[in-house]
């Protein structure tokens, strides 16, 4: 389990990968029917689903009881339709405040050519 300790402000944590695929678009459509006219770039919503799938998975040794406590998002350009990206995930910075651990990350999600799409930033209570 990756513990509060173990997290180190600049330090790369891993990353992901990523498809826009027409069946995660339709499967978006089937909850938001008008996201369908951003076609054929991802809806800019999607932003979040991305970066908390790389979050998942990269921090999945990450202790249960984390409370999400906040996010920001940046994008420069969306990915067109079976674009393959990739989120890397670094730690910003970690603060002990009032008897709590937070917890600041980035997400950079990048395309073939590593060229920056959009930015993260999400602050968690660590839970251990």
């Amino acid at each position: 389990m990756i513990t509060f300790d173990d997290l180190q402000p600049g330090a790369a944590l891993g990353q992901a990968s990523f498809v826009f695929t027409q069946d995660l678009l339709d499967q978006w459509c089937a909850l938001y029917p008008d996201d369908r006219a951003a076609g054929p770039h991802m809806p800019a919503a999607m932003v979040v689903m991305v970066m908390m799938r790389a979050y998942t998975e990269v921090m999945h040794d990450r202790p249960p009881g984390n409370i999400h406590a906040g996010q920001k998002f940046r994008i420069a350009r969306l990915p067109a339709l079976h674009e393959q990206v990739k989120t890397r995930l670094t730690c910003m910075g970690k603060e002990l405040k009032r008897e709590r651990r937070w917890v600041t990350f980035s997400m950079d999600t990048v395309d073939a050519a590593d060229t920056l799409l959009f930015r993260g930033e999400m602050t968690t209570i660590w839970a251990a």
